[in-house]
């Protein structure tokens, strides 16, 4: 089954975001498909980041709708957007560095033991986080010698794979990743990518955000390119280069002037 064919899974429609005199959205579309990775790219001030705090509930538009499996959410903050089963992987991790693995993988939302121990002395069940935990990672092909060590003795390569990790074990709908392997050295960077294709491979559709074109080119099914506020074009890596991609993202090639066999 080609992209072009999967069911869309997240769509935005004429997205507009002011910040007073500054238009950050101006009519922006949004559309991504199951089973994707959808690589988000643009120069400083086109737009991506306002789009992604859009649909990841950390801001609210101003005008437009945005869609989950066809039908229309409002999300008013990113615990609203993580309820409908999307989740956000920053560029700063958002881990706790002095608590074990199974400790950051369940933040926020820690399972309590059955019964009077759990609703009256609310108590956690931290054997069953544990045994979720070592599920997950070995799900998704984690090598780490123990869930139960402190994420600060791990390298940043892999506390990066268990803030995707996280991710992945709660999203229902959408994974959201901003520049992930910002930080990090070339094998840790791979280990990452590597990470990223898992997650899609089980089904989940990947939204990733880079500036790394390299790393977009490899894992990449679709590219959005983001300008001046609005979506620019919907490229096919496989079809188009790298340097006419750029070209796009910083306006010396005319949406108008991409060979049709390179959109996507």
């Amino acid at each position: 089954m080609t992209i072009e064919s999967k069911p869309l899974v997240m769509q935005a429609r004429g997205l507009v975001k002011r910040y007073g005199q500054v238009t950050a959205l101006d009519g922006a579309d949004f559309e991504l498909r199951a089973g994707e990775i959808l690589a988000v790219i643009g120069d400083n001030g086109a737009g991506k980041s306002s789009l992604i705090k859009a649909l990841s509930g950390a801001t609210v538009p101003d005008a437009g709708e945005i869609l989950l499996d066809g039908a229309p959410v409002h999300f008013r903050s990113p615990i609203e957007a993580r309820r409908a089963g999307i989740e956000t992987v920053y560029q700063d991790l958002a881990v706790a560095p002095a608590m074990s693995i199974a400790e950051n993988l369940f933040l926020g939302r820690e399972l309590r033991r059955p019964g009077i121990a759990g609703s009256l002395l609310r108590m956690l069940d931290k054997k069953r986080m544990l045994e979720i935990s070592v599920e997950r990672m070995k799900d998704l092909k984690v090598g780490i010698r123990s869930m139960t060590q402190p994420v600060e003795t791990l390298s940043g390569g892999q506390r990066q794979c268990v803030a995707v990790a996280r991710a992945a074990a709660f999203a229902r709908h959408v994974v959201i990743m901003d520049e992930p392997t910002a930080a990090l050295g070339v094998k840790e960077g791979n280990m990452v990518l590597e990470l990223i294709r898992r997650v899609r491979d089980k089904g989940l559709p990947v939204v990733l955000i880079s500036h790394n074109m390299p790393h977009v080119f490899e894992v990449a099914d679709r590219i959005h390119v983001a300008r001046l506020g609005k979506r620019a074009a919907v490229l096919d890596p496989k079809r188009i280069g790298m340097s006419d991609t750029v070209a796009v993202m910083t306006g010396a090639m005319r949406p108008e002037d991409i060979p049709a066999e390179c959109l996507a």
